[in-house]
């Protein structure tokens, strides 16, 4: 049973809060079950997540560059110096996974919730800002019409850059490329609607609740494995 895109937002909040302090154990059962959903749900939901996670595969080297040699105290017990210890490669495999496993999941999340539905999601979970004054639905819809424009932009600069001969890391041809983008921007062939609509969800069922509650129970039981 997939959960309602408000669930599954509140499940992504819920990972917030208790990823950070997951063991690495913890981070690598999280792991497990992320690949596993990602290869059940959609053919294509585990090839993009991991093109998200080569997107930011430099973040990554920097995170590890920087907690095994640049923030690791000295350890004067170690045979050599200037290699770090096992505590300090667990705590730069912490840290990255951290990120790798929050994006895999935001990106699963936007792979298979449509964006209208999951700008509808969030409008409903900020709701009680509106009590602030806070014009939630505004907000909302400007995220649908973000999750939308950024795939549709992704898709007209791989064309442009397929048009311009451009391959793999050549970028000779980039600026014939980017020439023929502003042109296609200012003739309308990336249009990105004026406005958003957002669909009214429906209540959640009973089983979605139970879902929802042993999903949140395997989040923050992972605090302890």
């Amino acid at each position: 049973m997939r959960l309602p895109p408000v669930f599954r937002l509140v499940a992504l909040l819920a990972l917030g809060a208790a990823l950070f302090r997951y063991s690495l154990s913890a981070q690598l059962c999280l792991a497990a079950v992320l690949g596993i959903l990602a290869a059940s749900w959609e053919s294509t939901s585990l090839a993009q997540a991991f093109r998200a996670l080569r997107r930011i595969r430099w973040l990554l080297l920097s995170l590890a560059v920087i907690y095994l040699f640049v923030a690791p105290e000295p350890d004067p017990t170690a045979r050599w110096g200037i290699l770090p210890g096992w505590s300090d490669v667990e705590l730069a495999l912490r840290r990255a996974g951290v990120l790798v496993l929050l994006v895999c999941t935001v990106e699963l999340i936007r792979q298979t919730t449509p964006a209208p539905e999951l700008a509808a999601a969030v409008a409903l979970c900020l709701s009680p800002l509106a009590w602030l004054g806070v014009d939630t639905e505004r907000f909302s819809r400007r995220v649908a019409l973000t999750l939308e424009a950024v795939p549709r932009t992704a898709d007209a600069v791989a064309q442009a850059a397929g048009r311009a001969g451009i391959k793999g890391r050549d970028l000779s041809g980039w600026s014939v490329a980017a020439a023929e983008l502003v042109r296609e921007i200012e003739t309308g062939a990336t249009h990105t609607p004026p406005q958003a609509d957002l669909p009214g969800l429906p209540r959640p069922k009973a089983a979605e609740w139970l879902a929802l509650a042993v999903v949140l129970a395997g989040l923050f039981g992972l605090l302890w494995v």
